[in-house]
């Protein structure tokens, strides 16, 4: 019979087999991925992409890329972009004052805190997630003009740096290259180019990574070229 106490039995066992071998699954899942945040193995490029949501959200919201905090007296950069978006992604932060550097006594802490966002750790360098987070130190870098301003947002009046066709917004660089994520440091497109020239001749680039305006995420090899301001 179809319904008999042993069917169901056996249906019932075979259910609850399938039930633990997916759990078993995704506890393993669950085990690579913490097993990768600890050994520094997130992908570059994962992190990059959670960087352009990030912006590409705040462009949405404040209708403009978030911009260095400058004292509006002096015209001094005090706090670098990157301290405005981890609060627009729900990333609790420390308070900081706004109209401090960087490095004053009351925001020193800053830099050794390390938003989630900011983790960028190469794939196959020597640094971990964990030496970053104890120092504090970002390798998401912005591409900024000579005035600047972000690349590619004033062309008119401003030369754009094209990487694969593209205005690049955002790099992710090697560890030698990072800095305190609270320091309003970023690249120069000369100095971008410069970086992209000699890794055509290293076996270590330092540029892992460029983020688009739209979003997307490449690695090298990169093609680059400088537009004019018309």
């Amino acid at each position: 019979m179809t319904n008999s106490p042993l069917r169901k039995k056996i249906g019932y066992t075979v259910l609850i087999l399938l039930v633990l071998v997916v759990a078993f699954d995704q506890f393993l899942r669950y085990c690579q991925t913490r097993r990768e945040r600890i050994n520094g193995a997130i992908p570059l490029k994962n992190t990059m992409k959670m960087l352009g949501l990030a912006l590409h959200y705040y462009q949405e919201r404040h209708g403009s890329l978030p911009d260095d905090i400058r004292d509006t007296s002096t015209g001094e950069n005090l706090l670098s972009w990157r301290v405005l978006l981890p609060e627009e992604v729900d990333e609790t932060l420390p308070g900081y004052q706004n109209s401090e550097p960087w490095d004053a006594p009351g925001n020193r802490e800053l830099t050794g805190f390390l938003p989630d966002l900011y983790q960028h750790a190469g794939n196959d360098r020597s640094v971990t997630l964990s030496d970053q987070r104890v120092t504090g130190l970002t390798s998401a870098l912005g591409v900024k003009n000579p005035s600047g301003n972000w690349n590619g947002t004033n062309p008119d009046s401003e030369p754009v740096l094209y990487i694969n066709d593209k205005p690049v917004l955002c790099v992710g660089v090697a560890a030698a290259e990072r800095v305190p994520w609270t320091r309003p440091i970023d690249y120069s497109i000369s100095k971008v180019i410069d970086q992209l020239e000699q890794d055509q001749t290293s076996a270590s680039p330092t540029i892992l990574f460029a983020l688009f305006a739209d979003g997307h995420v490449v690695p090298p090899p990169f093609t680059w070229k400088l537009s004019a301001p018309e």
